[in-house]
């Protein structure tokens, strides 16, 4: 993987991410489109996205310079959170002057996640995370809040189908794009990746570390939005508030204890390998 292309890839990330959500939370009149759910969701992603979703990817840029096996895959699902955030914010949230900012970040950050996930090593992954019993349940933790996540989306557009009714999170848009999201893009990979560490396939301790970080920070930041839409008086289902806080705080939980068994790959002299390094000691 070519470093470089990784720092000025993330820097830029950085700084257009730094305008985004310092203009959404500052800007007055900046989601005057949108309806008070959205504009409250909106907020309280910049928030967490600001404080933490930025000061993160940096960190993992200074763990990547140490040729950091955790770092990388930190990067790796930071990268994805920005992804699956401007994806959103791309094609729900309503025109604004910051529309191609949007577009920038979500092609950006598709694009190096692609390039990410093509330059991973799954052999020396696998072989850096002790097969214990943390990377089971990260798999089965995935699974099932992915399958749960599914159905719930489901049933709300079932229910929305059989009774002519449109789903409340419809609002005054013209479709469900968190949901098509979710049900179409974060499902399969979840249960993908599930399914492949629980047969000890090494795509799957890959996936699995890169996701778990994806879902913390995502979890993180639908908490603040549920805090943000209190705030303008925005009810959500309790039900998904209770969802939404376990699936957060395990994944939280399960990240920790699943990074702390990943063992950065060693040379002879102690310091960690480079990628040259490993490649010369794959092939003795």
């Amino acid at each position: 993987m070519d470093k470089k292309i990784v720092y000025i890839n993330s820097i830029f990330i950085a700084i257009l991410a730094g305008i985004s959500t310092l203009s959404g939370l500052f800007w007055k009149g900046l989601y005057k489109h949108d309806t008070n759910s959205m504009v409250a969701q909106a907020m309280g992603q910049d928030l967490i996205t600001l404080i933490i979703g930025v000061p993160v990817l940096i960190g993992s840029l200074y763990l990547i310079r140490k040729n950091s096996l955790r770092g990388n895959l930190i990067w790796m699902g930071t990268i994805f959170y920005f992804l699956y955030t401007y994806a959103s914010m791309s094609f729900l949230a309503s025109y604004n002057q910051l529309f191609l900012v949007y577009v920038a970040l979500f092609s950006l950050s598709l694009y190096t996640f692609m390039y990410g996930l093509l330059s991973l090593n799954v052999k020396t992954i696998k072989e850096s995370i002790s097969p214990e019993k943390t990377s089971k349940i990260a798999g089965v933790f995935l699974i099932f809040s992915g399958v749960m996540l599914a159905l719930m989306w489901i049933k709300m557009i079932v229910d929305s189908l059989l009774t002519g009714i449109a789903p409340s999170p419809l609002e005054s848009y013209t479709t469900l794009v968190i949901q098509a999201l979710d049900i179409g893009l974060v499902f399969p990979a979840t249960l993908i990746s599930g399914i492949l560490i629980l047969k000890g396939k090494s795509w799957g301790y890959a996936l699995v570390s890169i996701l778990l970080i994806k879902a913390s920070l995502m979890g993180t930041a639908l908490l603040s939005m549920i805090f943000f839409m209190a705030q303008n008086g925005v009810s959500p289902a309790i039900g998904q508030i209770i969802f939404f806080a376990i699936i957060t705080v395990a994944g939280i939980l399960i990240s920790i204890s699943f990074y702390s068994k990943i063992k950065e790959p060693l040379s002879k002299n102690g310091h960690i390998k480079s990628n040259k390094q490993r490649e010369i000691a794959a092939k003795l």
